[in-house]
């Protein structure tokens, strides 16, 4: 059995707090034993179920139950979708009735290709909320996503802002809220992402794409350095929510934020397990800011950087078409898009 200590020393030691990303029902069991208080889902989670034989005879099992009571494969996809997240929400139940509702959250959010509609991000929502007290709303924010949080702020039901990349959608989304609590006197749960990891992968994007020569070290904190300025932001605003770093694609998008008031979701395969492997020292780095030069580099020669690094780099018109944002949809569409056709491939069969 895995080693259960790292994990646990963190939650010990640090007020940071580990969540798991995408799991197959396997590993949600074994991250809750490793120390797990939550879990993440995007619209690709189904798609990456796929690959796991016991979760993808689930997948077709619900595709089956679905598909002749709706014609609409995506209706379908989303049906399913919720059904899987159902599972997970299960497993983390027990957790979040012994904490009172402080722990055991699970995430969801809706079909990617109708996030430019506030009301089609309300309506999804509201389904989704039916799957379990403990499951977590997410909201890109992007315009109709920040016309959307009030609405779930009003009716006091827990949120997380999704596709955060940069300081303005941090800020947007917190002011969104705090207005909407304001009003309504409500404050659910809160949680800011930023996506540490996909930033990264735009960034590197463009550095091979441009031929822009920027040094290894710049390029392996640019991400880290836009989360820990978000932290600190949310932090001395005295803004609603709880920071969560998302998207990480290197040990260090975890071990970088430790120490912070926040959590950190990552995947269990490559990530959590090689962090439980190790088992090293826990050792708080929140407050370990990047070299001064390096951001200065960056800022001086990696387009796009100064939009999510500067409170003022983006106005809300432009955070559906930053980048990296556009980068990590896709991704999500790309997902969404195999399960709806796997739901047409299995309606086919009958």
């Amino acid at each position: 059995m895995a080693s259960k200590r790292y994990f646990h020393r963190v939650h010990e030691e640090t007020p940071t707090r580990f969540w798991i990303n995408n799991p197959t029902l396997e590993q949600a069991r074994s991250a809750i034993d490793a120390g797990a208080v939550g879990c993440t889902t995007n619209p690709s989670y189904v798609s990456k179920l796929f690959g796991s034989p016991d979760d993808f005879k689930a997948v077709t099992r619900a595709i089956d139950m679905f598909v002749p009571y709706e014609k609409n494969d995506s209706i379908v996809a989303a049906k399913v979708q919720a059904h899987m997240v159902g599972r997970l929400s299960d497993e983390f139940m027990p957790l979040y009735r012994s904490s009172e509702g402080t722990k055991g959250f699970v995430t969801i959010q809706g079909d990617p290709f109708t996030e430019t509609v506030a009301r089609k991000i309300i309506d999804e929502g509201i389904d989704n909320r039916k799957i379990g007290d403990n499951v977590i709303i997410k909201i890109p924010v992007t315009e109709p996503g920040i016309e959307a949080i009030e609405f779930f702020v009003d009716r006091n039901i827990p949120t997380m802002a999704t596709e955060v990349m940069g300081l303005p959608q941090a800020i947007s989304i917190c002011e969104a809220y705090k207005a909407a609590s304001a009003k309504s006197g409500n404050k659910p749960v809160f949680y800011v992402t930023h996506i540490t990891g996909i930033l990264d992968d735009f960034f590197k994007n463009q550095i091979k794409e441009k031929g822009l020569a920027i040094s290894a070290e710049a390029v392996k904190y640019a991400g880290l350095s836009v989360a820990k300025k978000e932290y600190a932001l949310l932090k001395e605003r005295k803004y609603p929510g709880v920071l969560l770093g998302g998207g990480a694609r290197k040990l260090e998008d975890f071990t970088e934020l430790v120490g912070g008031d926040l959590a950190v979701t990552i995947n269990w395969t490559g990530t959590a397990e090689t962090l439980i492997e190790q088992d090293k020292p826990v050792v708080p780095r929140i407050g370990a800011e990047p070299d001064a030069a390096l951001v200065a580099e960056l800022k001086a020669k990696l387009p796009g950087f100064n939009a999510a690094y500067e409170i003022d780099g983006m106005k809300p018109s432009e955070y559906y078409d930053y980048g990296a944002v556009e980068l990590f949809r896709n991704s999500f569409m790309k997902g969404w898009k195999e399960l709806v056709t796997l739901v047409a491939e299995r309606r086919s069969a009958i």
